[in-house]
């Protein structure tokens, strides 16, 4: 009978710690909105609910036009790339192409800045 009760527990822990996927990404992880963007030589704009979401290996960015794609992290930096869409439907996002390069500035649990030869994006944690 305590046997049973063992496997039981044992089955539920299994359960409950196998649903759930861990970040690999630390603070980059989440929902960021999209609070500032500086291009070189221009005003800086302030985007109207414009998001990244990042989570494993996936990037979707949410707001003017819905585009999804892949990224790696390595260090201070993050290269993102964006599949089936084109450089108009990135430009609302502060990036001038499908395929970005960014330096991470300040990543924290609550705001990031990322640098590009581009621009500078600056986010909150939403």
């Amino acid at each position: 009978m305590k046997k049973k009760y063992i496997l039981l527990i044992f089955i539920v822990l299994i359960g409950i710690t196998s649903c759930q996927k861990a970040s690999i990404n630390g603070d980059l992880d989440g929902m960021w909105q999209l609070m500032k963007i500086e291009k070189r030589d221009k005003p800086a704009e302030v985007p109207n609910q414009l998001y990244y979401c990042i989570q494993l290996h996936m990037v979707q960015l949410q707001g003017a036009a819905g585009c999804s794609g892949t990224f790696s992290h390595k260090g201070d930096s993050i290269y993102l790339v964006i599949r089936g869409s084109n450089k108009n439907d990135v430009a609302a996002y502060g990036m001038n192409d499908t395929i970005q390069s960014f330096g991470i500035e300040v990543l924290s649990s609550e705001k990031m800045t990322l640098n590009s030869s581009y621009a500078q994006l600056q986010f909150r944690k939403f």
